[in-house]
């Protein structure tokens, strides 16, 4: 029967799957306590946000440019 030897590139893509394993595991890790934590958000703290964004005043509208006299050039004039 034949042996099985083990090679240095075998122990690489051994360690290379065990990493990629790892980085999976951490993302998946991560986006799992994230949807934890956001599905136990506070009803109370949706309602104050609602609240200070209906009491926020609107934008004030930009003033009008000021008008020009006769005599005054069309402010992009030099890129005619």
């Amino acid at each position: 029967m034949g042996e099985l030897v083990p090679t240095a590139a075998d122990g690489f893509a051994i360690a290379m799957l065990g990493t990629i394993f790892l980085s999976w595991s951490v993302l998946l890790l991560l986006f799992w306590t994230m949807r934890r934590q956001a599905a136990k958000r506070d009803p109370q703290v949706d309602a104050l946000l609602e609240e200070i964004e209906a009491s926020e005043p609107p934008c004030p509208t930009p003033p009008a440019p000021p008008k020009r006299q006769t005599w005054e050039r069309n402010p992009d004039w030099w890129k005619s």
